[in-house]
């Protein structure tokens, strides 16, 4: 490699390292020409698929790009990762009865107009006539947070699709029967053989299993991406129970056959009890690591966002809703205890909203990404700014000279964008501490919420946290409280290995 490498390279190299310790003159000078100065520039390069402008030859080519690798300063994306294993899995043509509600149509007799459990047209308050409108009117009655909505609206439409295409019934004519098989479907789906799951059902498993994220406009689009877990069935059921509930309480059916279904969804084998909330945080040496990645990544648009992300998650333990609804107005200066200080009035669930300090450094790491953004500083950007924007450049999000970028990170954006880079975290880490970094890539955007509260626990009572975290009660702050667990953990260092 003498041709492309210098004989001797730093020991320690990074997304910051210079190309000229690294690369041969003749070639550093080349990067130099297009611009490309750090490593980082030059896995810009690489992603953009431009690696030609500065390195001709193929195999050349070939060689920085494993030499990137190995080193883990690029990684392949999960869908290119992901590619060869999805090629190798059948692929059947979608049913074209299995869409998103928005899409379904259903046929006479399906459509509870005549239901077996509909009530008279006389004692119904609800503006109903059949399942799919009664269903749309519980969503906007009962689901104005967007992302309740989703989940709403995805539980829904899985159990229609269910009635009309497994049981050929009417939602609206689902009895005790119905009801107790919906659990006993959720649970098999997917994890028996295609063999076992014909004696037991009607419709093949891959009708209703497809690829993650697949968009709900796209002909492949399946109600479930894979077997769901314990906390999955358990929101599924809570989720129909509570549709019935207010279809009842609305008249628009006579019972609620889920009010004789128990409220326990069961563990089936191989499943245990889920992780407790503490088990999902990270360590003080977890977040070290996490921080001291992070400030050794280049200072753009991407990383200032990823540090408020990290700053409203972390260190103030927002849910990721409230994230992604945060504008520039909910920073304000409030007069508390006789001092005046900068707070975010953070809006959450039931529009309760709570205020949180401010410290200045958190304010300027938002005035820092507001910069980057092409935006005014806090008190002075337009209140309806989001905190968190999206860096899409698409016609729709074209933007004129002059004009600044508002467009709202999207949920699945920002759970891909912390995912990415706790990705980059564990594999940096991962020849050294392989457990740190299989907890990094399992960790979610709830995990940073989760950290918080760990870390604010030990520093405040409980009901004060509860109060910082928007807890309704403060069973659910407790619930990070592990008292019993760390007095075993304590004791059980002192006994011998064995």
């Amino acid at each position: 490699m003498s041709s492309l490498f210098l004989e001797k390279v730093p020991e320690k190299i990074t997304a910051s390292t210079m190309l000229v310790e690294i690369f041969a003159p003749e070639v550093a000078f080349k990067a130099l020409t297009a611009r490309c100065v750090k490593v980082s520039d030059l896995a810009k390069l690489v992603k953009k698929g431009k690696l030609s402008e500065i390195i001709e030859d193929g195999e050349d080519q070939s060689r920085v790009l494993t030499w990137l690798r190995e080193n883990n300063l690029i990684r392949e994306s999960k869908a290119k990762r992901g590619n060869e294993k999805t090629t190798l899995l059948p692929t059947y043509p979608p049913n074209p009865k299995i869409v998103p509600l928005e899409r379904i149509h259903l046929e006479v007799g399906l459509d509870g107009r005549t239901g077996t459990n509909r009530a008279d047209d006389v004692m119904k308050s609800l503006e109903a006539v059949d399942d799919l409108s009664a269903i749309q009117a519980w969503l906007a009655a009962r689901a104005g947070n967007p992302n309740t909505q989703g989940i709403y609206r995805k539980e829904a439409e899985r159990f229609l699709l269910w009635c009309t295409l497994e049981k050929e019934i009417a939602m609206s004519s689902v009895g005790l029967q119905e009801a107790s098989d919906y659990l006993r479907w959720l649970e098999q789906l997917g994890r028996l053989s295609d063999k076992d799951w014909a004696r037991r059902w009607k419709l093949p498993q891959h009708d209703w299993i497809g690829a993650k994220n697949t968009p709900r406009e796209n002909e492949n689009w399946r109600p479930f991406n894979s077997a769901l877990s314990h906390t999955s069935r358990k929101m599924s059921m809570t989720v129909v129970r509570q549709l019935f509930n207010f279809l009842k309480k609305t008249g628009y059916i006579i019972y609620n056959p889920f009010d004789q279904i128990s409220t326990k969804v069961p563990y089936l084998e191989g499943e245990g009890a889920p992780k407790a909330f503490a088990d999902r945080s990270f360590t003080e040496d977890q977040w070290q690591t996490i921080y001291e990645y992070f400030e050794s990544q280049d200072d753009d648009e991407r990383h200032a966002r990823m540090a408020v992300i990290l700053m409203l998650g972390k260190g103030l333990g927002l849910r990721a809703s409230e994230m992604l609804q945060a504008r520039a107005g909910w920073i304000v200066e409030r007069r508390i205890d006789n001092d005046t200080i900068t707070v975010i009035e953070v809006v959450g669930k039931g529009d309760k909203v709570r205020r949180l300090p401010l410290q200045p450094e958190q304010v300027a790491i938002i005035n820092h990404y507001f910069s980057m953004r092409g935006l005014a500083h806090l008190g002075i950007a337009d209140a309806e700014t989001p905190l968190l924007s999206s860096l899409g450049r698409g016609r729709k999000n074209a933007l004129k000279e002059g004009q600044a970028k508002t467009t709202s990170l999207s949920r699945s954006g920002l759970y891909r964008t912390l995912e990415d880079f706790l990705a980059e975290v564990a594999s940096h880490v991962e020849s050294t501490r392989p457990l740190d970094a299989a907890k990094f890539r399992a960790s979610s955007t709830h995990w940073l919420r989760h950290t918080f509260a760990t870390t604010a626990l030990r520093e405040m009572p409980v009901n004060v946290v509860q109060n910082a975290m928007g807890h309704a009660s403060v069973g659910t702050t407790s619930r990070y409280l592990t008292p019993e667990e760390s007095e075993v953990a304590r004791a059980m260092r002192k006994l011998k290995a064995f």
